[in-house]
């Protein structure tokens, strides 16, 4: 148990810092995951750190397509502190796995999966986190098709401004979708996060990542320096409409531009061009591609700007130069007079033969050349180096740096902005926490480093706006989180529970605020949910008991009580029969209950009893009724004579007390005993 309420389950994941278990919420009785810290990095102040910001981070936002944080805390582990996470469980694959086990996504499909990742993405960046390691690993569909984004390990709030690097110089993130300011050490704003699911959309589609290379280092240097192959021409082009290939091409270029400026502008962009990529219109990537592909109206056709030199006849022959043979001490003659050779008149086995003068004219002006073209080399070489440093000292005197704006005026913003020669850009929002006219964030973040005359995004706050209560009651909870989200509030932590009809099982019963409050954006309206109606056992004693006793039992435990009065030969009043004796039922329900009217009795033995006696019999049982005589029976035994010969009821039959009885009473006749003709 960890911290007397959470019970560890099996380890259901493992990283570098720390791994995560199954485990179950004993309080609430509901699963979750727990990552806690490994041991040897507890020990690092760094690593717990790190982790303490994660759980700050995840624990800032909330949205559907992120996984949440319910709580965290740590456990004592013989006297070493190890922080822990608690965290939704949830079940699924990873995006990495589905591409690996299934092969890579069609563009639509892949469009449909990252459409909440970008959304995700800018809750995280309007909650001021960039998360800095999107990877497909990260993304997690769950087994009912929902999309969460995992992991915010190395998150970093935009406002803090520390460096991208950790204090060791590694370079925080995944190499594979490293973006190159990350991969240069420079400030991450939201953009970064924008680069990376560029590359996630990329390795979607094509199944591996834009850049490759047997070391991190050397994958880092691609997103820095090279331009990534466009993913259509990994695909086969007969299974792709035009539209198609154009669009996967120009959002994942767009996307993936090594300048920040040049990509997405914010993870809503993107997500706009993935919803049009997902239903079959073109993006705004692609118009842009688009137009800077159509020739301009002043440019000259390319057959009319380009010229080809023709080349020298082959027969051309190489003669010294004057001055390559002088320096090699071989006599020259004037150009255009043939030279002639000269002979010593001593023509001795020791005098230099003309070939070899020739051999030696051709070596001095092949090294003439070679060393100067090493010196125009080094020339050009030395110039481009003065002149790329030259260049990189301008744009740094040419860089500002994005100050920070939180709950500052707009006035005193603005001012500061225009004074950096920054152009501003302002959007208004509603904020319950901050000034109406002060600033809430800028974008790019501050720290981050712009050329002068850029454009930053200024949000302002509009104050406390307020907003109408829906009316959910009636709705299932997802339904009802739903309505509240749209309506800018938010649902409780804290759902309660009730008994219900059956009809309201799982959906919401109350609600508080009610419906038609007015509230200020971002409040929480709790809500209370119906569970079904309360059950309860009835009793299997009932039966023989008083009526009266059994219906203050059943009032007791909530049931509606119907009499029925029926005949019986019990005691007036006697319980004969409970419906549902012995079982459960909802505690709303009516139970029917059977009770004697003691207007029964058991009818006593009548025939051969005078009539006086069965009377007497009769009223003993407590019989109301009167007889009704018929015509005698004639007997020739004198001892049977004035006796009932026959009754309408058998002894032992139950008859009502004032039911009337017809009965036949023997009449003594001679003529009985005569034999009939």
């Amino acid at each position: 148990m960890v911290n007397d309420r959470y019970q560890l389950g099996e380890v259901i994941g493992t990283g570098g810092m720390s791994e995560v278990f199954a485990a179950t919420d004993s309080l609430l009785g509901r699963d979750v995951a727990i990552k806690m810290l490994r041991p040897e990095m507890a020990r690092d102040v760094n690593f717990r750190e790190r982790f303490r910001k994660e759980a700050q981070n995840s624990g800032r936002l909330n949205h559907p397509n992120i996984v949440a944080v319910y709580d965290t805390g740590e456990v004592d582990d013989d006297g070493l502190a190890i922080p822990y996470i608690v965290m939704e469980r949830v079940h699924g694959r990873t995006l990495r796995d589905i591409v690996h086990e299934d092969g890579p996504l069609a563009p639509r499909e892949a469009a449909e999966v990252l459409i909440p990742v970008a959304h995700a993405l800018q809750a995280s960046h309007d909650a001021g986190i960039i998360h800095r390691d999107i990877k497909p690993a990260n993304i997690m569909l769950t087994n009912t098709g929902q999309v969460k984004v995992m992991d915010f390990g190395i998150a970093r709030a935009l406002d803090d401004s520390t460096s991208a690097m950790t204090q060791t110089s590694a370079v925080i993130g995944t190499a594979q979708y490293l973006s190159p300011e990350q991969a240069q050490g420079k400030p991450a704003d939201a953009r970064s996060d924008v680069y990376a699911l560029g590359c996630v959309l990329y390795e979607a589609v094509t199944g591996r990542a834009p850049f490759e290379g047997e070391t991190p280092f050397a994958v880092a240097y691609q997103h820095v320096q090279e331009e990534p192959v466009p993913p259509s021409q990994s695909l086969n082009p007969d299974a792709m409409a035009p539209t198609e290939r154009l669009n996967l091409d120009a959002v994942v270029l767009t996307s993936m531009a090594k300048d920040p400026s040049d990509r997405y502008q914010s993870a809503q962009e993107i997500s706009e061009d993935l919803e049009r990529m997902r239903s079959g219109g073109v993006t705004r990537a692609a118009q842009m591609h688009i137009a800077d592909d159509e020739p301009s109206a002043h440019s000259q056709p390319e057959e009319d700007s380009t010229r080809v030199a023709p080349a020298h006849p082959a027969t051309t022959t190489m003669e010294p130069q004057p001055a390559a043979a002088a320096a090699a001490g071989v006599p020259v003659s004037r150009p255009g007079v043939q030279s002639q050779p000269e002979y010593y008149e001593d023509n001795d086995d020791d005098e230099p033969k003309p070939w070899m003068k020739w051999i030696a004219i051709i070596l001095s002006v092949v090294l003439v050349a070679v060393i100067a073209g090493f010196a125009i080399d080094y020339w050009n070489t030395s110039r481009e180096r003065q002149a790329e440093q030259e260049q990189r000292q301008e744009e740094q005197a040419n860089m500002v740096t994005v100050p920070d704006v939180e709950n500052r005026p707009r006035s005193e913003v603005i001012a500061e902005l225009e004074e950096l020669d920054l152009l501003v850009t302002v959007n208004e929002e509603a904020n319950p926490d901050i000034a109406r006219d002060s600033a809430i964030r800028i974008n790019p973040a501050p720290g981050s480093q712009l050329q002068r005359n850029s454009t930053v995004i200024l949000t302002v706050s509009s104050g406390r706006e307020i907003t109408e209560v829906p009316d959910v009651v009636g709705m299932s909870l997802e339904d009802a989180s739903r309505a509240l989200s749209d309506a800018g509030l938010e649902l409780a932590e804290n759902v309660e529970e009730e008994d219900s009809d059956a009809q309201d099982t799982g959906r919401v019963t109350q609600q508080n605020p009610p419906a038609g409050s007015q509230l200020s954006r971002g409040s929480r309206v709790t809500l209370t949910v119906g569970t079904g109606p309360r059950m309860v056992r009835i009793p299997s004693n009932l039966v023989g008991q008083d009526v009266e006793e059994v219906r203050s039992t059943l009032d007791a435990m909530g049931l509606t009580v119907n009499v029925e009065t029926v005949d019986s030969t019990e005691d007036d009043g006697e319980v004969l029969s409970v419906s549902d004796e012995g079982n459960e039922i909802p505690a709303d329900s009516t139970v029917t209950v059977r009770v004697s009217n003691g207007q029964l009795i058991e009818a006593p033995q009548l025939v051969r009893q005078s009539q006086q006696n069965a009377e007497r019999a009769l009223r003993d049982a407590g019989w109301s009724g009167s007889f009704n005589v018929g015509e005698p029976v004639d007997t020739g035994a004198a001892v049977d004579s004035d006796l009932i010969a026959w009754a309408s009821v058998n002894e032992g039959d139950s008859i009502r007390r004032d039911e009337d009885i017809d009965i036949r009473i023997w009449d003594f006749n001679l003529g009985a005993l005569l034999p009939s003709n």
